[in-house]
C-alpha cells in the first residue's frame, strides 16, 4: 500500500506520518511539500492513495486535483482532501467536482482518515479489476472476430493444399513445399484455435465429471511435460463435488499451466496440483465476480521465478509474453483465463519473485453435496 500526502506544513506531514506508522505499519509514505513537487511523485511513484491538502501557496489543492484528474497516468488515483481551513459547501463541491473522492476537515480522528483510506484502496481495486476485466472483453471480441474469419480462410488452405500434396509423389521437388505449406496452415489453425477460446467462442461440450478423477487421469501426461527435474504433487478432496466441464478444454488448461510452471523453474522445483471443495461468502463471491455459493477449487503452485508486480496484470493478455522471440506465443495463460470464463468461474494469481507462483481457479458445481462433505 503506497500513500502520497501532499501539504505545504512540514507538521501536518509528520502528524500523518505517525498516525499512518501506528494504524497501517505495512504501508509505505512518501511526502511533498506543494502540489507540483506531489504531481511529480504521482506520475513517477504510483501511488494508492493522495491524502492532499487544500491550502498551499503556488499551486493549491483544487490546481492540483485538477491536473492530476487530466493525466491519464494518474487520473484514476484516489484522493482524500484534508483541510484545516474554514471551508463552506462550495468549497467542498467544487473539489469533488474537480474529482477529489473524499472530502474531510480537521479536527479528525486518525480511525475514521483509516477508515477512508481503507474504502478509497477497495474502491481503486474494483476499478482496476473492472477495468482489466473490460480490457480482456475488448481483445477478446476482436480477436474473435479475426480468429474465425481467418478460420474460414484457413480451411480453403488447408484444404486444396492436402489435396495437391496428396496428389503429388513423394519424389516431386514440389512435394517438400506442399507439405510445408500443409503444416504452416495447421500451426496457424492452432493458433485461431486459441484466440477463439480465448475470445469464448470455441464450442464446448460439458458433462458432469469429478474433477479429482480427472485431473489424476491426466498425471502421467502432466510428468512428461514438467521433466525428471521437477516433482509433481497431487493433492485432491475425495470429497470434490462433480462440475459440468468440457473435459478436453480442462485438460489443455492443466497443460497450459504446467508449461507455464515448468518454464518458470529451469532447474527443477515442486509443481502442486489440488482440487478441494469451496465455499464462498457474498463478500468473497463479490471479490471475484461470482454468485455465493459452493466451488470447486483448483489451485496450480509451482517453486519458480516467480512473476513480477508489474507484469501480474498483463499476464492474461493475448501475445503479451516475456520469453525470448520464438520461444512462446504468449496465447497460453489467455487460452487458460478463456476456458474458465467459458466455464463462468473465475481464477486469480498470487506470485512472488523468487519464491513461485500459484494460480487459483474456482469452477462452479453442478449439484450441492451433503452439509458433512463440505469444506471452506
Amino acid at each position: 500500500m503506497k500513500i502520497l500526502a501532499i501539504d505545504d506544513s512540514t507538521i501536518n506531514l509528520l502528524v500523518m506520518k505517525g498516525t499512518l506508522g501506528q494504524h497501517l505499519p505495512d504501508a509505505q509514505l512518501e511526502t511533498a511539500h506543494s502540489g507540483q513537487a506531489g504531481l511529480e511523485l504521482a506520475r513517477s511513484w504510483h501511488p494508492d492513495t493522495i491524502l492532499l491538502d487544500l491550502q498551499m501557496p503556488e499551486m493549491d489543492g483544487y490546481e492540483t486535483i485538477r491536473i492530476l484528474k487530466q493525466n491519464p497516468v494518474t487520473a484514476y488515483i484516489p484522493v482524500i482532501v484534508i483541510t484545516a481551513a474554514d471551508v463552506d459547501a462550495d468549497d467542498r463541491v467544487r473539489a469533488l467536482d474537480l474529482g477529489a473522492d473524499a472530502f474531510l476537515q480537521k479536527p479528525i480522528s486518525s480511525h475514521e482518515l483509516v477508515a477512508h483510506i481503507k474504502v478509497m484502496l477497495r474502491i481503486k481495486k474494483a476499478e482496476e479489476r473492472l477495468r482489466h476485466s473490460q480490457k480482456l472483453e475488448a481483445i477478446g471480441i476482436l480477436a474473435g472476430g479475426v480468429a474465425h474469419d481467418f478460420n474460414n480462410i484457413l480451411t480453403v488452405i488447408r484444404g486444396y493444399s492436402t489435396m495437391l500434396l496428396m496428389q503429388t509423389p513423394a519424389d516431386n521437388p514440389h512435394h517438400e513445399s506442399l507439405q510445408m505449406i500443409v503444416d504452416a496452415a495447421k500451426r496457424a489453425t492452432s493458433l485461431t484455435q486459441s484466440l477463439l477460446t480465448f475470445s469464448r467462442k470455441q464450442e464446448t461440450t460439458p458433462s458432469k465429471a469429478e474433477l479429482c478423477t480427472l485431473v489424476s487421469s491426466f498425471e502421467k501426461f502432466i510428468k512428461r511435460i514438467i521433466g525428471e527435474n521437477i516433482t509433481l504433487n497431487f493433492i485432491c478432496d475425495q470429497h470434490t463435488v462433480p462440475a459440468s466441464v468440457d473435459r478436453s478444454m480442462i485438460e489443455q488448461m492443466l497443460m497450459n499451466l504446467a508449461i507455464n510452471a515448468r518454464d518458470a523453474m529451469p532447474g527443477g522445483g515442486q509443481l502442486s496440483i489440488t482440487t478441494s471443495n469451496i465455499l464462498l461468502d457474498a463478500a468473497r463471491a463479490a471479490a471475484l465476480d461470482l454468485a455465493p455459493g459452493l466451488y470447486i477449487n483448483l489451485t496450480v503452485a509451482d517453486t519458480g521465478c516467480g512473476i513480477p508486480q508489474e507484469v501480474l496484470p498483463k499476464i492474461f493478455d493475448p501475445f503479451f509474453t516475456t520469453k525470448e522471440i520464438g520461444k512462446g506465443s504468449g496465447l497460453g495463460l489467455s487460452m487458460v483465463y478463456g476456458i474458465v470464463q467459458q466455464h463462468r468461474g473465475a481464477i486469480t494469481v498470487n506470485s512472488t519473485p523468487g519464491s513461485g507462483t500459484t494460480f487459483t481457479i474456482y469452477l462452479p458445481v453442478t449439484e450441492r453435496p451433503e452439509p458433512t462433505n463440505e469444506t471452506s
